[in-house]
């Protein structure tokens, strides 16, 4: 299982460097992709654009291409688009990895629900079959999701499973959830079947990063 840190503003930018040679890759928002983006060739890693495209069939195309030119090899892609917009970005599969998003990790069971206004599994399958039939590289979920996925849409793993929502003990003995809801540890993770786990502020946040880091890696080799 590899591990892939969220850099969400300047002062986690700058942590890059020291933690450049313990991750597999970063991952980046809207405000922080001009910063990354500028490295991105040079760091021979991951970089996980995290921006959850829903728009336009032309806007998405042009969007993915412009990530593509700037060095990102993964991006978040809402499942909600319409047919037109996933099919005018299927073209780039083999260029960068295409992750579908469908149920956050901040969402509680009763707002997946309000939401999508369907049970988990039954929204699971028809979101998968999209992923499917549009060349995605992987599904973007919650690792306690990872089983109704398998079940219900992927069952021989061809989509990679990334899992934010990963939490770490404090030194106080408390778990650090950053804003999430449905969260696991590195290694529940892992034994839910994760390849790879996302860590923002558990990281970033942390008195010592790199250790939290080391950590992690040692927990799950």
């Amino acid at each position: 299982m590899e591990i892939i840190v969220s850099i969400e503003n300047e002062k986690s930018f700058e942590l890059t460097g020291e933690l450049v040679d313990y991750v597999s890759g970063f991952k980046v928002n809207h405000m922080m992709w001009p910063r990354v983006k500028d490295i991105a060739n040079k760091i021979g890693l991951e970089l996980f654009v995290d921006f959850k495209l829903w728009d336009t069939p032309n806007t998405m195309k042009t969007v993915i291409e412009s990530l593509i030119e700037n060095g990102a090899t993964m991006a978040t892609v809402s499942t909600y688009n319409n047919p037109a917009a996933l099919k005018a970005i299927s073209e780039y599969k083999d260029d960068i990895k295409l992750l579908g998003v469908t149920y956050l990790t901040s969402w509680a069971d009763k707002e997946q629900y309000e939401i999508c206004q369907e049970m988990q599994p039954i929204m699971w399958r028809r979101h998968l079959k999209r992923m499917h039939e549009y060349n995605f590289a992987g599904v973007i979920s919650s690792a306690h999701d990872i089983k109704t996925i398998r079940e219900w849409g992927d069952k021989d793993h061809e989509l990679l499973n990334i899992c934010p929502g990963i939490t770490v003990e404090t030194p106080d003995g408390l778990p650090f959830h950053s804003g999430q809801v449905r969260t696991t540890s590195p290694k529940e993770a892992q034994g839910l079947g994760a390849d790879y786990i996302v860590v923002g502020r558990a990281v970033t946040a942390a008195e010592d990063p790199v250790k939290i880091v080391k950590e992690m890696k040692d927990e799950i080799e």
